[in-house]
């Protein structure tokens, strides 16, 4: 008696095409997510380098938060700190991947902080944990 592989071959199609387009969207937004991490941390290391160049010009704080609202889009808060020579910046991103939105809950946030300083002649900018 022969048997007929044609119906288990059907089952494991519909089984395994729902699997692989979920790696694929898990994929798509954790990209999407890094690259927003990278964007912000791009950012931040800009704006920090430009204020130790100007560490004296007055109203920093405000042209720092600006040009950081100039350059990154869809931000959901930035704070930035000058004091003592050291300039400290926070920003953070809020995601709403596709994955969220097809199960219908909230994204997550995106944090980037960094910190930056002047020793002796040479700039120092760090990533603060």
């Amino acid at each position: 008696m022969k048997l007929n592989n044609k119906g288990q071959t059907l089952v494991m199609f519909i089984v395994i095409i729902p699997i692989l387009i979920s790696i694929m969207v898990l994929v798509i937004d954790l990209g999407s997510a890094f690259a927003k991490k990278q964007e912000l941390n791009n950012v931040n290391k800009l704006v920090i380098e430009y204020g130790l160049d100007n560490l004296d010009q007055e109203n920093l704080e405000s042209d720092l938060t600006s040009y950081i609202t100039m350059n990154a889009k869809d931000l959901s808060n930035v704070k930035v700190t000058v004091e003592n020579n050291t300039i400290n910046v926070t920003t953070k991103a809020y995601i709403d991947g596709i994955i969220s939105k097809a199960l219908n809950i909230d994204g997550f946030e995106i944090v980037s902080t960094y910190q930056g300083y002047l020793s002796g002649e040479e700039k120092r900018i760090e990533r603060v944990k």
